[in-house]
C-alpha cells in the first residue's frame, strides 16, 4: 500500500444519514463522508472510510445505537422532552457533533475528511504506532455561504463533481496523525490534540467519474476493517461497522 508507486483507486462521496434522498443543501447532510478503496498489485484491496468531522458522536456502538433510536423517536409528535433531547442532554459530545458541523461545502472536493477510528500500524522491524487518517484537500476548504445554500439546490454537490473534474483532477494529502502516550484510542469520540505529529502517507488524486454512479453507488461496499498486512483495526467499533455495513448493503439492492 506504501510501497510508492500509483495505486488505483474508487471513491466515494456521501451525505450524512444514510438516506439515499437527503437534499445535498439540507442541515442534516453534515458531515459528508469519504470512502476509499485501494487495489494493489494481485487485485488486493483495502480501504478507508471518514467523514467531515474530526470526531464521532459516541465512544461505542451502543452508545451510537441508543443515539438511532433517540432519533428514530423524536418525530413531530413526541412529547417534550423528545428522547434525542434527552440523550443529547446526557451526552454532550452527540451534542457537540450534531450542532457544531462546517458549513455546507462548495463541493465534495472542498473540505477536510477524518478517519475517526484508530489502526495500530506495524513495521517490519515490529515497531508500532497507533495512528487516525485524514484527507486534506490541496486546493483548501471552501465554503457555500449560508444567504446561497437553498438557491443551490438538493442535488447541487453531484451536479457540481463532473464539473469540476472537468477542469482538472481533485486531490488529497492523505496523512496519518500520530497517537502520543496518553491519547485515548479506543474512543472516536475523542479527537486526538492538532499537536500529534502527521505523517504524509500518500496523495490522492481523483480524475473522472464512474459511467453510472448511481449503479455504482448501489453497488459498491466499503469495509473499514479489509486492511493489508501490518495494520491493524485498534478501535472495537471498527469491527462493528465491518460486520453492519454488509446489512445496509444488501438493502441497497
Amino acid at each position: 500500500l506504501f510501497s510508492g508507486g500509483t495505486i488505483p483507486v474508487v471513491v466515494r462521496f456521501s451525505d450524512f444519514t444514510g438516506i439515499p434522498t437527503i437534499p445535498d443543501n439540507a442541515a442534516e447532510a453534515n458531515p459528508r463522508g469519504l470512502a476509499i478503496r485501494f487495489t494493489m498489485a494481485g487485485g488486493r484491496t483495502s480501504e478507508v472510510v471518514s467523514h467531515s468531522f474530526n470526531g464521532f458522536p459516541t465512544a461505542n456502538a451502543e452508545e451510537f445505537r441508543q443515539l438511532l433510536q433517540a432519533i428514530g423517536a423524536s418525530g413531530p409528535g413526541a412529547s417534550k422532552p423528545t428522547p434525542i433531547e434527552q440523550f443529547l442532554a446526557s451526552h454532550p459530545v452527540a451534542k457537540t457533533f450534531l450542532t457544531t458541523q462546517k458549513p455546507a461545502p462548495l463541493s465534495y472536493g472542498t473540505l477536510a475528511y477524518y478517519g475517526v477510528n484508530a489502526f495500530r500500524f506495524t513495521n517490519a522491524a515490529g515497531k508500532q504506532a497507533y495512528v487516525r487518517y485524514r484527507f486534506i484537500p490541496v486546493k483548501g476548504e471552501a465554503f457555500v455561504p449560508p444567504a446561497e445554500l437553498a438557491a443551490r439546490g438538493a442535488d447541487y454537490l453531484s451536479n457540481e463533481l463532473p464539473q469540476r473534474l472537468a477542469k482538472g483532477p481533485i486531490e488529497y494529502e492523505w496523512y496519518a496523525q500520530v497517537a502520543a502516550a496518553g491519547d485515548v484510542i479506543d474512543n472516536p469520540s475523542i479527537a486526538w490534540p492538532e499537536s500529534r505529529t502527521l505523517v504524509k502517507l500518500g496523495t490522492i488524486r481523483i480524475t473522472r467519474m464512474v459511467a453510472n454512479p448511481e449503479i455504482a453507488d448501489r453497488t459498491t461496499m466499503f469495509l473499514p476493517g479489509n486492511v493489508p498486512p501490518g495494520i491493524e483495526p485498534a478501535d472495537p467499533m471498527v469491527t462493528l461497522r465491518t460486520a453492519t455495513y454488509p446489512l445496509s448493503y444488501s438493502h441497497r439492492q
